[in-house]
């Protein structure tokens, strides 16, 4: 996608990215940036850091992790060479996740060959956060407060918003969705996103602007539709669970909001946290 920075409340912007349509944010204050997310490679994260440097030329003050998955951490070493000594924020649980996660990654673009951007994933190299919190974490950037709260495990165990009080505005890494339907996979929680997204809600006014991990800005009343939908998800398992539905043959038996297709790994979470 590749689009131009679209400034969605004073001094906030969001730039979506092929491949995933991934938004990465830059929150501007009078004495610097921060960064939310870094894309998915290390050449990928050097065209971020010239993209961030077109949009202004203060200093990046701190750069954010908004959960492990490679498509937003995995250009943390192209940002790192670009501002060295600048803090890497994530939930505590994002290094030791990301690197366990990094052979099945690197393993699975190994295995095909034509992917595009294969070469890039397999020559990156893995940057942890190395400013790490397990609530809140907050940064002065000078006339403006920014914070990142974790509401609790959802699309992973380690998801993180970042508030921008004065005009409004989330970041909501992936625990919100607007380019497809949530991403439900090996890390996630399915029984728990309904309830940890309704902690998000309880940081949103009427008139606050959601910006996605993937997809459009979006607002209150979409947000809470996607964790109707959520419930929806977690108590349909729950139900086919009790039932003594066999896991392989729960998708199958759902009514689901989204499509079953993208359900078959929130089932098997989902048995899988219920003892089942």
């Amino acid at each position: 996608m590749g689009n131009l920075w679209t400034e969605v409340a004073a001094g906030c912007f969001v730039r979506r990215y092929d491949p995933f349509d991934v938004s990465c944010g830059v929150v501007v204050g009078g004495e610097g940036l921060l960064v939310v997310d870094s894309r998915m490679s290390t050449a990928q994260g050097r065209e971020l850091a010239d993209d961030v440097r077109t949009l202004s030329a203060a200093p990046v003050r701190a750069v954010l992790n908004t959960h492990l998955h490679f498509d937003h951490t995995y250009g943390n070493r192209a940002l790192r060479d670009a501002w060295p000594q600048v803090p890497i924020a994530a939930h505590e649980s994002v290094p030791e996740g990301l690197l366990a996660d990094e052979a099945r990654i690197k393993g699975r673009y190994a295995a095909d060959v034509g992917d595009p951007h294969r070469d890039e994933i397999l020559s990156t190299e893995l940057v942890a956060p190395d400013t790490l919190f397990a609530s809140v974490w907050s940064i002065d950037l000078g006339d403006r407060y920014v914070e990142a709260v974790h509401p609790g495990r959802g699309h992973t165990e380690g998801d993180v918003v970042v508030r921008v009080p004065d005009v409004d505005l989330v970041y909501a890494g992936d625990l919100v969705e607007e380019s497809g339907p949530p991403a439900y996979g090996a890390d996630s929680w399915p029984l728990e996103w309904p309830q940890t997204v309704e902690l998000l809600v309880g940081l949103l006014s009427g008139s606050s602007l959601v910006v996605p991990g993937h997809g459009a800005p979006v607002d209150k009343d979409f947000v809470l539709g996607q964790r109707v939908d959520l419930a929806d998800v977690a108590g349909q398992i729950q139900a086919l669970a009790a039932d003594g539905v066999p896991v392989d043959d729960a998708p199958a038996r759902g009514s689901w909001p989204f499509p079953v297709e993208h359900l078959v790994e929130a089932v098997r979470r989902g048995y899988a946290q219920l003892g089942r």
